[in-house]
This record gives structure tokens, C-alpha cells and sequence, in this order.
């Protein structure tokens, strides 16, 4: 009103500060082609959403027009499984499974369970401040997804971690039915050869004895899922180890992957208190902060009669219970 009177008869329409008066900026081009390129380069991280690809490029524009982009050229934000699905054959396995296995009490579990082995590849976060602000992004819960590629097997990695940026730390490790976290390999790389693997076997019989009695009238039985490389049954048996097979596919009955998941979750909280205080672990720190967590997993706390650790070895029946319930598929651990 004020500004209508200051101008009233000078033929001049008064100013203002408004810029585009709510209206968002429209990409040319060049400019949405480089929003589709820098997706489908990323779409597979957690930070691929349609602020950060703004931010990323430089774009004066919101989310919706970045989003209208990615869907006129046929990509729409789709939640994802966390796991594969399970193939046509794979729940008669589980089946098989669970019907030589599932009567078996939590008592005959820790007794026979005298090592559960598996790998998992952590990820130390990066120096610098973008790349540990991305390395935070735990989980990939949602992407970029064609029509029909959610139920494609091979659309994305199927890691419920997300795809982390830093330095890999591939772990090999397995605990005890006594809830000792006795084996802790740590490899140069996630995947071997089976020689390489041969010469390890001797490490999986020193971490069953460190914690388990030696006076054994039977071969101390290792679990691990189905790895080619791991697959040693005859130089298990030469060690005096009996290969025990968790069915494909079947993480979910392998109680050593919650342990990876308590692991991942800690080292987050950990390396997030880093990232607040300015503080930056090499390597080597990095693995020793990693086994003190799990050594911690095998720990009884006061007034409870079984560490965490063996909590799961002793729930085992439930599992294999829930497994059958659900005609042999997840068991929604």
C-alpha cells in the first residue's frame, strides 16, 4: 500500500524483491541429460536422490523438476528388497534343510554348532568430508528403478548396507557354540582361491580348541554357506573339521549375518561420533575397534544366563520353526 502511494503518479509500477514468484526454473537439454547420465551413474547409493543430484550439478531447480526428469525418461523411485528372492528350487533345499535340523533342541545347537564362518566386507570412511558424509548412507532402501526392474534379480546388488565409499576391510570370522567369537581372518581381498583358503583351515581348528573342550570323540563342525572356495570337505576332515552346509540363499538361517549387521551398526555410531569430533582411524584401528565390538558379542551381562552370542546359536529351533511356518521361505531374520 505504502509503496503503491510512493509511486502513485510517476507512471512507474513499484519494485520488489520477489524473484519468480514461486515458480521453479525449467532444465534445458543439455542440463537433463546430465541428470539421467549422473543417476544412472550412482543410482545404486542411497545419496541419489533428487536433492543431492541438484546439489551435485548445480541446478537452481527443486526436487519435483528433478524427479519429473528421471520419470519422463522412464525411472522411478522404487523401494527395493534387501535380499534376493529365492529361485524355484531353492525352498526344497531349505526344506531338506530344516526337516534334518529341526527338531534338534537349543542344548544340541551350542554343543554341535562349534563354529559358525562367514565373511562380510566392512568399509572405513573416508578422509574427506564429502566422501564420509556419503559412506553414512548405511542402507540403500530405495532407487532409480526401470518398469519391471524390481522384480529383476539382477537390478541392483541386493546389499542391504548400500554401496559405501572408503577403504574395503574384508573380514573372515566365526564364533563358537560357547558364544566366543574365536576366528577373526582378515583378507586382502573378499573373495579367494581355494589354496588360499586351504592354508587357513588350520586357523579354523585353533579357534575351535581355544574355546571349545579338545577331549572330542567326534569332528568339530564348521557351518558356512556355500562359497566354492570354502567348500573344502576333504581338507576339513584332514583337520579333523566337519563341513556342515547352510542351504543357498539362506542368510536368513545363518546366525553369524546378525552378527554382521550388530557390527556394521556399532562401527557406524562410532565412526559418526569421529566425524563430529574430527577424529580420523587408520586402518589397523579400524580392525581393532571392529574386534573388540564382537569380542564384546561373547560377553554374559549381569544376570543373564547366555551372552548374545550364544542367544543366537540357541535360537536356532526358532528360525528353522519360523522357516517352516512360512512354507519354507524367509524367515524374517
Amino acid at each position: 500500500m505504502h509503496q503503491v502511494e510512493a509511486v502513485r503518479g510517476t507512471g512507474q509500477l513499484p519494485q520488489n524483491n520477489y524473484k519468480n514468484c514461486g515458480r521453479s526454473h525449467s532444465l534445458t537439454a543439455d542440463e537433463q541429460k546430465k541428470v539421467v547420465a549422473f543417476m544412472r551413474q550412482w543410482r545404486g547409493k542411497r545419496f541419489c536422490t533428487c536433492q543431492y543430484i541438484a546439489q551435485a550439478l548445480k541446478l537452481k531447480v527443486n526436487r519435483k523438476t528433478i524427479a519429473n526428469v528421471l520419470v519422463r525418461h522412464g525411472y522411478h523411485w522404487r523401494q527395493l528388497p534387501k535380499i534376493r528372492g529365492l529361485s524355484e528350487a531353492e525352498p526344497a533345499k531349505r526344506e531338506v534343510f530344516v526337516d534334518k535340523y529341526g527338531d534338534k533342541t537349543p542344548s544340541w545347537w551350542q554343543a554341535n554348532m562349534n563354529l559358525v564362518l562367514d565373511g562380510v566386507t566392512l568399509t572405513k570412511a573416508p578422509k574427506t568430508l564429502v566422501g564420509r558424509q556419503r559412506h553414512m548412507a548405511q542402507s540403500i532402501k530405495s532407487m532409480w528403478m526401470l518398469e519391471g526392474e524390481q522384480h529383476n534379480n539382477e537390478a541392483h546388488h541386493y546389499n542391504r548396507y548400500g554401496t559405501q565409499l572408503g577403504t574395503k576391510v574384508p573380514l573372515w570370522g566365526g564364533f563358537t557354540g560357547n558364544g566366543q567369537f574365536s576366528l577373526r581372518e582378515w583378507t586382502p581381498r573378499p573373495k579367494m582361491t581355494k589354496p588360499e583358503w586351504t592354508k587357513r583351515i588350520p586357523a579354523l581348528k585353533r579357534a575351535v580348541l581355544s574355546t571349545e573342550s579338545i577331549r572330542r570323540t567326534v569332528r568339530a563342525k564348521v557351518w558356512q554357506d556355500n562359497e566354492k572356495f570354502l567348500c573344502q570337505p576333504v581338507e576339513y576332515r584332514a583337520a579333523g573339521l566337519q563341513l556342515e552346509r547352510f542351504p543357498p540363499n539362506s542368510g536368513d538361517l545363518n546366525p553369524i549375518e546378525t552378527v554382521w549387521a550388530w557390527l556394521r551398526r556399532d562401527l557406524a555410531i562410532k565412526e559418526q561420533a569421529d566425524y563430529a569430533g574430527g577424529k580420523f582411524i587408520t586402518v589397523q584401528q579400524f580392525r581393532q575397534r571392529a574386534a573388540q565390538f564382537l569380542k564384546g558379542y561373547g560377553v554374559k551381562k549381569p544376570g543373564s544366563d547366555h551372552s548374545r552370542l550364544e542367544k543366537l546359536v540357541r535360537g536356532m529351533p526358532k528360525r528353522l520353526q519360523k522357516c517352516k511356518e512360512r512354507r519354507y521361505g524367509r524367515c524374517g531374520k
